[in-house]
């Protein structure tokens, strides 16, 4: 947090009036910058549960918030995809994506979407692309697998973020994440919607309250205390669930416990 407070005021050095004139766009600016810098070092970071995972991957897929592509490299079966749109509102971070894609060997199978996440954003952007039916709906989906590394965690409306999301999925599709999420002592598993049978901490749970009193949400641009697992497992209610749920919590007693792995679409 304490690195991304440096990267807000270094952007309130170079660009004066830009915190008055266009707030969002002075924090798009910080936190490309941020991201930059340590986008890498979190890429290490990782579960090796999700390479193994990605490495599968296949088909079209819509890689939600890649940021600047620290994480590309790990679609590692470049011959079992026939596309990637990478969905990405920082305007600031695109150079770094596009090029990180090319090192990961992916070069033209990646297309960079400049929108969010957001069905508001999402959706026409999708249509421009004609990914849509021809009735102009989404019809059964149209994607083989859908990403979502670290960023449902800052997503504006989750629920019906992940609920579009889902729909945008082809049946039999795959659904993958690795995102932190709110730290619980409770085991009460399938009824919270979690399908890991960890306990996590009280004190990861008191620490994530402190340090978002601190101003984590606004400095660091996510939410610790997100059931970002629920919004996923609730998102498949209108199809009464998912046919295979495979999720893992990892680090169950930091502030930033992750829960990583996958949920297929029925058929």
């Amino acid at each position: 947090m304490v690195k991304s407070a440096v990267y807000f005021l270094q952007a309130a050095i170079t660009s004066p009036t830009l915190p008055i004139s266009n707030f969002k766009a002075y924090r798009d600016l910080s936190f490309a910058s941020f991201w930059i810098a340590v986008g890498p070092v979190f890429a290490d970071v990782v579960p090796p549960m999700l390479g193994e995972i990605l490495a599968t991957s296949h088909g079209v897929v819509l890689d939600i918030g890649p940021g600047s592509g620290d994480q590309v490299f790990r679609f590692s079966s470049k011959d079992n995809i026939t596309m990637i749109f990478g969905v990405e509102p920082g305007v600031n971070l695109h150079h770094a994506l596009r090029e990180n894609a090319k090192k990961a060997g992916l070069g033209e199978k990646y297309k960079v979407l400049s929108c969010g996440a957001e069905p508001d954003s999402l959706i026409p952007i999708l249509k421009k692309e004609g990914l849509f039916s021809k009735d102009g709906s989404i019809g059964g989906g149209m994607f083989d697998e859908i990403v979502c590394i670290r960023v449902l965690c800052s997503v504006p409306k989750p629920n019906e973020t992940v609920e579009v999301l889902y729909r945008c999925l082809k049946p039999g599709g795959r659904f993958v994440i690795c995102e932190h999420v709110v730290n619980e002592s409770s085991k009460e598993g399938n009824k919270a919607g979690r399908f890991f049978h960890k306990e996590g901490s009280k004190v990861g749970h008191l620490l994530q309250f402190f340090y978002t009193a601190l101003g984590w949400e606004f400095f660091v641009g996510c939410h610790l205390l997100r059931d970002t697992t629920a919004t996923l497992v609730n998102a498949a209610k209108s199809d009464h669930g998912w046919a295979e749920v495979n999720l893992e919590l990892f680090d169950e007693w930091s502030v930033l416990p992750h829960v990583v792995g996958y949920c297929v679409k029925k058929l």
